[in-house]
């Protein structure tokens, strides 16, 4: 009786052992499935973020080039402001037009971001060097824009100079797609004034071309980041 009972209570606890063991599996393999799905979802951010990394770099581009004609022509006026009387007038209108008119505004998708912070996904990325170049990626992008702001201050104070002095010949536009076929209406002997304004609006011009330069610099660094980042996470 004694060996029958023993036998009973080891398959009973045998039994119980199979069914805790089958619960705790399937919490594992459930937790499990969910961490991939996360991973998945982080990935998928990250994939994206990468896509609006190439789209920055092409907002970049553009705004550098941008950057490179203003300046141009800026220091164009600056250095000849006392022998204009040398160049045609519509040489003179398109650097006067250039020099003031010229700004960009810097476009960045940041919803994907603020979705991966928002979401808490963000957590699950393993190296802390992509989040927090992540972050200052996006406070960059707002201190980019802080500087066009600047930059459009300047432009707008010199704005009625511009207009009363140049008129445009044509519709024709550069490469970038500014109107560029101005011709200079004014006296030969540009206000001190306006010299100021213009040399003021051109160290923005300067100062903005280096950070778009270190921005295109680390964002090369953050897209390899991200992709050792997708690639580990693919790998484990």
């Amino acid at each position: 009786m004694i060996v029958f009972m023993k036998k009973q209570l080891i398959r009973y606890f045998l039994e119980f052992l199979v069914i805790v063991l089958g619960i705790s599996i399937s919490f594992y393999l459930e937790k499990q499935n969910a961490i991939k799905y996360k991973e998945t979802l982080k990935n998928q951010s990250l994939s994206r973020i990468l896509t609006n990394c190439k789209v920055d770099h092409e907002d970049y581009l553009f705004n550098l080039e941008a950057q490179k004609i203003a300046i141009k022509s800026g220091q164009w006026i600056v250095d000849n402001q006392n022998q204009l009387s040398k160049y045609s007038r519509d040489s003179i209108g398109y650097h006067i037009g250039a020099a003031i008119s010229i700004n960009t505004i810097f476009v960045d998708n940041q919803e994907e971001y603020r979705g991966l912070q928002n979401s808490g996904l963000i957590e699950l990325i393993d190296n802390e060097s992509v989040v927090t170049a992540l972050q200052k990626k996006y406070i960059y992008h707002d201190f980019c824009k802080q500087i066009e702001g600047m930059i459009d201050l300047r432009a707008n104070a010199i704005l009625d100079f511009l207009y009363t002095n140049t008129k445009y010949n044509s519709n024709q536009v550069n490469a970038l797609g500014y109107q560029i076929d101005r011709t200079y209406t004014g006296n030969l002997k540009i206000p001190q004034k306006i010299l100021q304004q213009i040399q003021d609006k051109l160290y923005l011009h300067h100062y903005y071309k280096g950070r778009i330069l270190r921005g295109i610099k680390t964002d090369e660094i953050l897209v390899k980041q991200i992709n050792d980042e997708i690639g580990a996470t693919k790998k484990s």
